[in-house]
């Protein structure tokens, strides 16, 4: 299947110049990282980045609301969480190994484009579901 996300640019408050992003692919967390997460695979600055949506959520919203997120839709909310939290910030992020010190840390090591071979952006249910309803999607 082909989703649309078209490459954006984000400028950051920790980084000299803005960066670039380009949507690589969707696919199920199981299948690789043994991980209940549909995930969003992005490329900043050349860097993989991953966003991963929860699975229990999603199946939480077919089976409460019947609401059925398309993969469509999937990748649009992991573009505008990825967008935000490089413009904004975000202190969570996960890097192989270790857990970043911050947002900083991260950005930095993609700017640099030091070994920072996969960045992990995991949503929480409260994010999936936000961000679903101001999209119009919930």
């Amino acid at each position: 299947m082909s989703y649309t996300v078209t490459p954006f640019e984000v400028t950051s408050k920790v980084l000299p110049k803005p960066v670039a992003v380009h949507f690589v692919h969707l696919m199920p967390g199981i299948s690789t990282r043994h991980s209940d997460t549909m995930d969003c695979i992005f490329r900043v600055n050349g860097q993989r980045v991953l966003v991963a949506i929860p699975g229990s959520t999603l199946t939480e919203l077919r089976r409460t609301e019947n609401k059925y997120l398309t993969d469509q839709q999937l990748v649009d909310l992991a573009a505008v969480f990825l967008r935000r939290n490089l413009r904004d910030g975000y202190d969570d992020v996960v890097t192989p190994g270790r857990v970043a010190e911050g947002n900083f840390s991260w950005q930095r090591a993609l700017w640099e484009g030091l070994d920072s071979t996969q960045a992990e952006l995991l949503l929480s249910d409260g994010d999936v579901r936000a961000l679903a309803k101001e999209l119009g999607y919930l």
